[in-house]
């Protein structure tokens, strides 16, 4: 199973296949359907952001800039600038780049058993079905091109099929932030980890599998990511003090919802998460060590407000930034 934001690491990856021309023409395909318990559990679905958060949400991916980055894994995006981004905006001869990573292809799950990608003709009905959080947040339909490949819903990135994501239009993810007060400095800091394929720091999470509930998916990458142990009964420690943090999904608090400015994102394929918010207690903080596991090369306790921490990954940053501090001290 692929991995969320940014580690989802594909190791073959195919030659670029000649570009399309995918124009600027779309057509809505009727209302949003309702995100359903396979995507969100109750306590996330029933969740609304306050205007102040929406309001910033949609700022910060009004313009995406790191889907319009470069990719070690991708060959060479064409160039979109800030004003041709939005798909009302007309471009004589766009011909973004078309590729799609050797991996994707070969997980089609209408091919392979427990193939984790869609087949390679994307299917209305299903990405319906799957749902967005974005298109939802913005209550717009989701729209597709004449070759009927959704569109990303915040414009061009310069490259289009699905690269290295296995899902037509939304991939969804969840993120958990886990933050404390240092016990020696009293400064806020977040459990974060440094990605294994480019060394950039980001939060730990994972892709949310087929009829997972979310907070399911944040404790399971959280313990994957930044609590590798030995022993048996070193894990059965941590496993109550995860039982304390989590709280069984009802402790954190969703602090967003909806679009990644990710550097994997296409045309076609983008990255979705929910970040949840879960504060240690001083008791908590102390006794919680971070070890690496496999999908990370390193993991850290990373203090807020650093330059490090200005340089995290997609919209981490972002999302951590619109925490609550009330709700740290609570």
């Amino acid at each position: 199973m692929p991995l969320c934001c940014g580690r989802c690491v594909q190791q073959d990856v195919s030659e670029p296949s000649a570009s399309r021309r995918t124009g600027g023409r779309v057509s809505p395909v009727g209302s949003q359907k309702e995100l359903t318990s396979t995507t969100l559990d109750s306590s996330i679905a029933s969740t609304t952001l306050d205007d102040g958060e929406d309001k910033l949400s949609v700022r910060h991916t009004q313009l995406h800039v790191r889907a319009r980055s470069e990719h070690p894994r991708y060959p060479r995006r064409v160039q979109v600038l800030d004003a041709h981004v939005p798909w009302s905006s007309s471009i004589e001869g766009y011909r973004p780049t078309d590729f799609v990573a050797k991996s994707v292809l070969e997980n089609d799950c209408t091919v392979k058993e427990g193939g984790w990608a869609d087949p390679a003709e994307p299917d209305r009905e299903a990405i319906a079905r799957r749902g967005s959080y974005e298109h939802e947040k913005r209550r717009l339909p989701v729209r597709f091109d004449e070759l009927g490949r959704p569109l990303n819903p915040v414009g061009r990135t310069g490259m289009c099929n699905r690269g290295g994501l296995g899902k037509w239009g939304p991939n969804h993810a969840a993120d958990p932030i886990v933050t404390r007060f240092d016990p020696a400095s009293g400064r806020l800091q977040v459990a974060a980890i440094v990605r294994s394929d480019n060394g950039v720091i980001a939060l730990p999470g994972g892709m949310v599998d087929a009829g997972e509930i979310v907070s399911a998916t944040v404790r399971r990458e959280f313990a994957e990511e930044v609590l590798n142990l030995p022993s048996e009964a070193q894990r059965s420690e941590v496993t109550r003090l995860l039982d304390q943090l989590f709280a069984g999904g009802g402790g954190g608090k969703v602090v967003y919802r909806g679009y990644v400015d990710d550097p994997r994102n296409t045309d076609n394929a983008w990255m979705e998460t929910v970040a949840m918010h879960f504060h240690c207690s001083p008791e908590l903080g102390k006794m919680l060590a971070l070890h690496a596991g496999d999908d990370a090369a390193d993991v850290q306790w990373l203090e807020v407000g650093t330059p490090e921490y200005k340089k995290l990954y997609a919209s981490h940053k972002m999302m951590i930034d619109m925490i609550d501090l009330d709700h740290c001290r609570a």
